[in-house]
């Protein structure tokens, strides 16, 4: 089973996400965290998130209350932990810098969440594939 964590403060973009994974056929156990403060204690591995396995695959919004995206990803870049661990910002950023500065970072994709149903429920194949064909070791290795 692929671990996911979700940073996501929207409840429906959620809700959208796992409608989204169900349809790719990507069978996962979701983490969801919905604020930057609690973002960054998975990311380092602190409080309730010290012995929390390693997710298979990070899907971050740029846009969380308490610290943003872009400092959250700096912090699981910055974890040897993550190092293998591919990011997906999913974000309703969709500005140049932001894009550029993920990247910088280490962000495999910059998904700008799209306005429509049938568009949105793309991204489900997207993340399968990043998971499944881009990541095999991870994945078949137990995480």
């Amino acid at each position: 089973m692929i671990r996911i964590l979700v940073v996501e403060d929207n409840p429906g973009d959620i809700h959208l996400l796992k409608m989204a994974l169900q349809i790719a056929k990507l069978e996962c156990e979701l983490t969801v965290v919905d604020d930057g403060r609690e973002a960054l204690d998975f990311a380092r591995r602190q409080g309730k998130y010290a012995s929390t396995p390693i997710p298979d695959l990070v899907v971050l919004d740029l846009n969380v209350p308490k610290n943003d995206g872009l400092e959250v990803l700096e912090a699981l870049r910055a974890n040897d932990a993550f190092s293998e661990v591919p990011i997906a910002v999913l974000s309703s950023s969709s500005s140049p810098r932001d894009i550029a500065k993920a990247k910088r970072i280490g962000v495999e994709r910059f998904i700008a969440k799209p306005p429509d149903l049938e568009e949105y429920m793309k991204i489900g194949a997207e993340l399968r594939h990043l998971v499944m064909v881009e990541q095999p070791l991870r994945t078949s290795s137990g995480g």
